[in-house]
């Protein structure tokens, strides 16, 4: 399982995957990296069949955005058929893109 570095207020600890300069939240201004395991649920997907010329070879694939257990969200790939609450967890990051499988 990869493990997601997410960017944590320092003040309110809400957690961010990009950095923030200013917390949303509280607007606090100093933040910290904090590793989190990658589990979470499968908040949305849809299955593209049609792509750009550079993904074309790959279809189709499957979006998903997940929610993740410390109250964060992002949006990945996953290689199987999902479900809305499926669990997933993220195996890797690589070229600025999640990959995820079914728990």
């Amino acid at each position: 399982m990869a493990a997601i570095q997410v960017y944590e207020c320092n003040q309110c600890e809400q957690k961010f995957v990009q950095r923030k300069w200013i917390c949303p939240n509280c607007k606090g201004i100093e933040f910290h990296i904090r590793e989190v395991n990658g589990k979470g649920k499968v908040f949305s997907h849809t299955t593209i069949h049609v792509s750009s010329k550079e993904f074309s070879g790959l279809t189709p694939y499957t979006i998903v955005l997940v929610d993740f257990e410390e109250g964060f969200r992002v949006t990945g790939r996953v290689g199987e058929k999902v479900e809305i609450n499926d669990e997933v967890r993220c195996v890797s990051y690589e070229n600025q893109v999640y990959s995820f499988v079914k728990v």
